[in-house]
């Protein structure tokens, strides 16, 4: 029997049991519980708790909310939370004791599990078109939550801050038009700090989320399944709670044209490692905000109509930001306290050529440490990239047309360089049209 197999035999429920919020100044407290139920018995069950702290609120911040509004978008949110324990066994039917649902938002929460977790069906192999694959079940029958009409100060705009090149960008055109800007951080690292810095912004809402540590020691073991979830997804909702207690009308992502590239084809579906942060979430996820959760905001991102060149042309000018950011994934997993440019991802090298056009190589090197376009070991890497190896890398890139262009454009600025290093002269040999 399959490894798959087995894991949904032996684990056939996962119970979203029970959320919980309490406020213990100066910080909101948000706790979920959820069961993964073993044929074995009760004593086989697998047991997880997380727990979210959202910082410096205030009285007058809870005052001003109701808090049936507040249960609503804490239940919404334990539906993401939930799939980073899901996913150890893929288990064939997801109870929800929590609260009740919208037809349409039980629809749209099947989206978010089949479409966010495509790499992850992928990566273990999993069958997730099969019928029967999975059953979602809201197993009380509680009263409906009613959408919130508070209003929200519509001049006030929230800016998640990832770290990278992209929240800069956001957070500069946003500038631009006057608008009173705020940050929200979660698991503040030191380039997320470093950004809202240098940014001035006017407030900076930190919130910290701790993982059940079973999950984290099943995650390594052989005998359970691990993989991606859909992140952004989860700070949608996340978000919707800071705007809410914070009194924003405005929430600003910084998701690129890019993200609504899949990055292969798998059991006849389109996999789409950025799912969650492609058009079609960012569309129905506002609509269904607007009509079940939080009325009076509006979620969007400020860079959908850009390409990755577009962005990192505009990055490339904003000169203070740029011994900010840092966009390794790798990064804090080598050095919490050093974090630095892994510089052997696709995202390093995918960061890399898009900024080499606009840069001179002095800064770049001042940014990375190093020219990785002379790092020999990084060519199947940059096939990948281009797309002529494989796959599309799962990670936050951009589109293959976007990739070829910025090396075509790296490999005319290097010609005037007369200077031209080892991964564009391979580039150059493929022949490849924009």
């Amino acid at each position: 029997m399959k490894k798959i197999d087995a894991l949904r035999k032996k684990y056939p429920e996962f119970v979203y049991q029970e959320f919980e919020w309490k406020y213990l100044k100066p910080n909101l407290k948000i706790w979920f519980n959820f069961l993964i139920r073993s044929i074995h018995g009760s004593d086989r069950d697998l047991k997880f708790k997380t727990q979210i702290t959202i910082k410096k609120v205030s009285n007058k911040h809870l005052d001003n909310i109701n808090k049936k509004d507040l249960d609503n978008l804490v239940l919404h949110l334990g539906l993401i939370e939930m799939l980073n324990y899901w996913k150890l066994t893929c288990s064939p039917k997801i109870l929800i004791d929590t609260g009740n649902l919208y037809k349409e938002e039980k629809i749209f929460l099947r989206k978010i599990i089949l479409n966010g977790m495509g790499e992850y069906f992928y990566k273990n192999q999993i069958d997730f078109t099969k019928r029967g694959f999975l059953k979602i079940k809201v197993t009380q029958k509680k009263p409906l939550y009613k959408v919130s009409k508070k209003r929200l100060n519509q001049n006030k705009i929230l800016v998640p801050i990832g770290g990278g090149k992209d929240s800069p960008v956001t957070i500069e055109l946003l500038k631009k038009k006057g608008n009173i800007l705020g940050g929200f951080i979660l698991n503040a690292k030191s380039s997320q700090l470093k950004i809202a810095k240098v940014a001035k912004l006017k407030e900076v809402i930190l919130v910290e989320r701790k993982l059940d540590p079973l999950l984290l020691k099943l995650n390594k073991s052989r005998k359970f399944l691990n993989g991606h979830v859909p992140f952004s997804a989860f700070l949608a909702y996340l978000s919707l709670i800071a705007a809410m207690l914070f009194n924003y009308g405005k929430i600003a992502f910084s998701w690129e044209k890019s993200a609504n590239e899949p990055n292969l084809k798998y059991k006849g579906r389109w996999i789409n490692h950025q799912w969650s942060k492609s058009s079609k979430f960012e569309k129905e996820f506002n609509s269904l905000t607007k009509k079940y959760l939080l009325k009076n905001v509006n979620v969007f991102s400020a860079l959908r109509k850009f390409s990755e060149l577009e962005i990192a042309q505009i990055f490339a000018r904003l000169k203070k930001y740029h011994s900010a950011f840092l966009s390794c994934n790798n990064a804090y997993k080598i050095s919490t306290k050093k974090p630095k440019w892994c510089l052997k991802c696709p995202k390093c090298l995918f960061v890399f050529s898009v900024l080499y056009p606009f840069l001179e190589e002095k800064d770049l090197i001042k940014i990375f440490g190093k020219n990785i376009f002379e790092d020999r070991s990084l060519l199947p890497l940059m096939l990948k990239l281009v797309g002529k190896k494989e796959s599309k890398p799962f990670e936050c890139v951009g589109t293959k047309k976007e990739t070829i262009l910025a090396f075509s454009l790296a490999l005319r600025q290097a010609k005037e360089r007369n200077k031209i290093p080892f991964l564009l002269k391979k580039f150059e040999e493929l022949h490849i049209k924009k």
